[in-house]
């Protein structure tokens, strides 16, 4: 019997069928779009985005090879942040809250008279921000007193998801609970105290489970509507960067993956809970992994493979095969310009919603070939900088194991292996967060044991080692790119 693994994502929903030696029995992918009603909000338009989501397991499940061999378990993998509220008849009052909405920055003043960074930082593990939901949800208890009133739960998109499967008594994983600033890390339950400053009740949210615990079954009604043959048990998932680290095999200290994709970022696996200044100086959360019992922290740019789509759109006559060409050609001979990858809010150490990209050093010799180079130079920069600051707070990285779209690049790999002076595997795995999602559901219904899954389904393609050259010739220009932001920053 086969196992479904989901990843609802910020640009789009995938779900795949695995049979139970993990080959692929079919799949599926629907995009949708994050709405700004005013400057500095993001939402997803949480009707429209359900109906893709519902739309690609009709389509998994309508697959003769998924017919032949129909699902029995799921699980899914999760944008963070992103909540909706809903009331008492399960009817949804609001759109999803996402995770880089902004409106909420005088919420975050009015924690921070209550409570130090520190404080927070050392009982959630969660540098306090504008991408944090207590503050968020402060702002539609102030602003949305109505739709507050009617509030009987605020979903996360996991807990969303097992609503709209009929899950009576929904939870969320520890990992996407670990993401919301009134989670206790070590001791892994909401802390009433933090929500009682703020008058928020810990009714409104699901309660907290590990990942890969059985939790109940579909409803036999809308099982059917889906598509679904069998009596389909639902599994606690993960947030997806952790759940993409549990995908590449990312379960020991030090092991970390490297999601490259419209995102960049290293989801490094720690056996203990570490929370220091260094870490929360550069905005380095700690939070619980896929893995119960261990713990995983997040160094991220929110701008990277949007880079390269940007590039492509406005430079590249939005040709794919043009990027693959210019991608072929590029050399470790450093170009001549310095880029900042900020083309939208930056993410750690700086976490900046007002952040601006830059192309510094143009000239009237300056071509579409350089302005690239120059770009993934930025992207590999913004990364190894990232993992040197985290490197320097405590937190071990050994390996680096890459997935997505970027990792199919060999320069960027060996330029970030130099550089980093990390050795980095490129997994032979197309997509890691519906792959663990997957393993997850296994787990959960005691199909195979952790160790089995990871030597089963995690597997190696390429290897990238340091080249010293390399590194000598990048250098300096690495050094001088740690300036940058503090320079543009001052413009905006």
């Amino acid at each position: 019997m086969s196992l479904m693994g989901i990843d609802i994502g910020t640009t789009g929903t995938k779900a795949i069928a695995f049979n139970e030696a993990g080959k692929i029995l079919a799949s599926d992918y629907k995009e949708y779009n994050l709405v700004f009603p005013n400057p500095g909000w993001v939402e997803f338009d949480t009707e429209d985005q359900w109906s893709k989501v519902f739309s690609v397991l009709k389509k998994v499940n309508n697959d003769p090879a998924v017919k032949k061999d129909p699902v029995t378990a799921l699980a899914v993998s999760t944008v963070g942040e992103s909540f909706t509220p809903i009331d008492s008849e399960g009817k949804i009052l609001y759109n999803t809250i996402y995770s880089t909405d902004a409106r909420s920055s005088n919420e975050v003043d009015l924690i921070l008279k209550k409570y130090s960074a520190a404080e927070l930082f050392e009982i959630t593990g969660f540098p306090p921000g504008y991408i944090c939901p207590l503050n968020k949800i402060m702002w539609v208890k102030k602003n949305l007193p109505e739709i507050y009133k009617k509030t009987k739960k605020f979903l996360f998109t996991e807990d969303l998801f097992f609503h709209k499967l009929g899950i009576e008594k929904t939870r969320i994983n520890h990992a996407l609970a670990s993401r919301t600033l009134f989670f206790d890390v070590k001791e892994k339950f909401w802390r009433t105290d933090i929500l009682d400053t703020f008058g928020i009740d810990a009714e409104l949210f699901s309660v907290p489970s590990p990942s890969a615990v059985e939790i109940g079954y579909i409803d036999g009604r809308i099982a059917g509507q889906l598509g679904f043959q069998n009596k389909v048990s639902v599994v606690t998932g993960a947030h997806d960067q952790p759940c993409a680290a549990l995908g590449v095999g990312a379960v020991k200290g030090g092991i970390a993956a490297d999601g490259m994709g419209t995102v960049e970022c290293v989801t490094i696996c720690m056996e203990d809970a570490i929370k220091n200044q260094a870490m929360l100086k550069s905005n380095f959360g700690c939070q619980a992994h896929a893995i119960d019992g261990k713990y995983v922290s997040l160094a991220y740019n929110l701008s990277s493979g949007s880079v390269v789509k940007w590039f492509r759109d406005n430079l590249a006559g939005g040709d794919n095969q043009a990027i693959r060409e210019i991608s072929s050609r590029l050399d470790f001979e450093p170009s001549s310009l310095y880029t900042l990858p900020y083309f939208s809010a930056s993410g750690t150490p700086y976490l900046d919603p007002v952040s601006k990209g830059s192309i510094i050093g143009l000239d009237i010799d300056t071509d579409k070939n350089e302005i690239f180079k120059g770009l993934v130079e930025g992207l590999v920069f913004e990364i190894c900088f990232n993992m040197e600051l985290i490197n320097k707070s405590g937190v071990e990285i050994v390996e680096l194991r890459a997935v997505g779209g970027g990792s199919k690049s060999d320069f960027e790999l060996k330029l970030k292996s130099s550089i980093s002076n990390k050795r980095i595997l490129r997994m032979d795995i197309t997509e890691a967060g519906c792959l663990a999602t997957m393993m997850l559901a296994g787990l959960g219904t005691q199909r195979f044991t952790l160790s089995e899954a990871i030597s089963q389904f995690v597997k190696i393609k390429d290897e990238f080692l340091p080249d010293e050259s390399i590194r000598q010739r990048y250098l300096e220009k690495f050094e001088k790119y740690k300036e940058i932001y503090g320079l543009v920053s001052k413009l905006f």
